[in-house]
């Protein structure tokens, strides 16, 4: 679907450069990435291969971590892809764009469920380990690269760290690198078995840059929490998402046996009382209900998301809170939203906030015939569909068109294009699955292409928002160029004062992304400016150290 509307840009001289700009309905299939917009591949030798998380380095680079199957030995390992902006896989990563880890050989297991980038580019790919027989302990194990894709011996051992926390079972679903460039590790831990059932807490541990446990943060680094406490009685606690607030308190969403789950932490690990009920709030929406995303938005709320069992079927659904932990009563129906996506189970696994306060979610949908599709919804700030996404606000993908795709983790780029990342079955005979990676078009209301009163088709000129904003200390800068020229791009502080020229050069019509460094500046809001040809773009940013 398509619309036309007529704009002026604010430049230099406060001209009407055009007369009328084609836009296009976000969420539609980005064929600048591999061709067609997805692209499926097999790490491992069986091709039972899935891809959990998906982050974007300041260079617009795209890694997707994991794990994958090697039936020769019968070993999973950690597995990573890093792709360039067309959808290739980077040859300067790892062997020809992968790489995988495992931990104690054959008859192991290894999987990575998070991922993040650090400041200095370094990678950070977390889950679980174990080693030996089947039904061995699992641990909490995070595996740090340099960016060529080789692990880093400063961190660990040989760049591994591994924890165990309970008796038998722990596995880390969430990572999130602090400000200081300590780790947060958030999942689950087995705490013991009852006659009754078996209990599992939320289980958090932290880490210092050397990869040793944080002493400052609960008992020797280690927090663990039992969400609904009842003496006498089985847990089923997990934490499958985290976010870090600008005050240093820690949030994690998850499930309980009452429903959502979201605890808060104060920075040395205690619960912040001052949330929910002693730091902890449940929320029954149908009572089977799995929460698997959080995301913080920069008014201070909260956005859970996962899945509930309504009107006979799983549905996407989403939860806002206040800053104390109450559900938002501006958001959808006292809080919450639901949206059946296909016939019967909708699945969010991850979330994300774009620049402008819309929610961009990402999960599976099963339709009519039974098949699993990569699909994503994209709300305003409401809790209503995003009716300028996909068709009335949902987007589903067969990715391989096999009929078992499902997202697990997405993304947003610099440019506002959208990633999201999961498994993908590509050979139904043998059953083989395999990385999926697809990208979405974005950035609503962005100019596809410029068409002048004579009708001639031109390129767009625009500067996007930097990525990550807040930042610390470098973040992504994008721009697009509507013609050869002399271009420069400065950072300006709140005074107006230069403190960084990042471009001062010709450069060729298209787009353009450069990496802003600002570990010698201290905190606070700074402007970015492009002029070319006597345009001129500003936008605001946060350096937040």
């Amino acid at each position: 679907m398509r619309s036309k509307i007529a704009i002026c840009y604010l430049v230099g001289t406060l001209s009407c450069l055009l007369s009328r700009v084609v836009y296009a309905q976000d969420g539609q299939l980005d064929t600048t990435f591999a061709g067609s917009g997805g692209v499926v591949i097999y790490i491992g030798s069986s091709g039972n291969d899935e891809a959990n998380s998906v982050v974007i380095q300041g260079d617009g680079k795209i890694i997707a971590a994991g794990f994958a199957y090697s039936p020769y030995s019968n070993e999973y390992t950690f597995a990573l892809a890093r792709f360039v902006a067309n959808g290739t896989l980077d040859s300067t990563f790892g062997t020809n764009g992968t790489v995988t880890t495992g931990i104690g050989g054959s008859n192991t297991d290894s999987r990575a469920f998070s991922s993040a980038i650090q400041s200095d580019g370094k990678i950070i790919a977390a889950g679980y380990s174990s080693t030996g027989s089947a039904g061995s302990q699992r641990v909490f194990t995070l595996i740090r690269y340099n960016t060529n894709g080789s692990l880093d011996s400063t961190f660990g051992t040989n760049g591994i760290v591994t924890t165990a926390i309970g008796s038998s079972d722990d596995e880390i679903f969430s990572t999130v690198i602090q400000k200081d460039g300590k780790i947060i590790a958030a999942g689950y831990s087995y705490k013991g078995s009852l006659s009754n059932g078996d209990t599992y807490v939320f289980a958090l541990a932290r880490y210092n840059v050397d990869g040793s446990l944080d002493n400052t943060f609960g008992t020797k680094g280690i927090v663990t929490t039992a969400a609904l406490p009842s003496a006498n009685s089985p847990e089923e606690d997990e934490i499958h998402s985290l976010a870090v607030q600008s005050d240093g308190k820690i949030i994690v969403s998850g499930y309980s046996y009452g429903g959502f789950a979201l605890a808060r932490y104060n920075s040395d690990g205690s619960l912040d009382n001052t949330f929910g009920t002693n730091g902890i709030v449940i929320t029954s929406i149908s009572g089977e209900d799995y929460d698997n995303s959080v995301a913080l938005q920069s008014d201070g709320k909260i956005v859970t998301a996962g899945t509930s069992y309504l009107n006979s079927q799983y549905e996407f659904t989403l939860a806002r809170y206040n800053s104390n932990g109450t559900l938002d009563n501006s958001f959808g129906t006292k809080g919450v939203v639901a949206t059946a996506v296909g016939s019967s189970d909708d699945d969010i696994h991850s979330i994300a906030i774009q620049s402008d306060g819309k929610i961009v979610a990402a999960g599976h949908s099963e339709n009519t015939s039974q098949q699993y599709l990569f699909a994503l919804a994209r709300y305003d700030t409401d809790g209503s569909l995003d009716k300028t996404f996909g068709t009335d606000g949902i987007v589903t993908t067969a990715v391989a068109g096999l009929g078992d795709d499902k997202a697990y983790s997405v993304a947003i780029q610099s440019d506002g294009k959208i990633v999201a990342a999961g498994a993908s079955l590509y050979n139904n005979f043998y059953d083989l699955y395999g990385f999926a990676v697809v990208r979405y078009t974005g950035s609503s209301g962005s100019a596809l292409n410029a068409v002048s009163a004579t009708a001639d088709v031109q390129k767009t000129y625009a500067l996007y928002q930097n990525y990550p904003n807040p930042f610390n200390p470098s973040t992504a800068i994008s721009y697009q160029l509507s013609a050869n020229g002399f271009v420069t791009l400065k950072i300006y502080d709140i005074l107006g004062r230069e403190v960084a020229t990042l471009v001062n050069e010709r450069q060729a019509a298209g787009t353009h992304s450069v990496t802003f460094n600002a570990s010698d500046l201290p905190s606070g809001i700074y402007f970015y400016t492009v002029r070319s040809k006597g345009t001129s773009m500003t936008k605001k940013m946060v350096l937040l150290k």
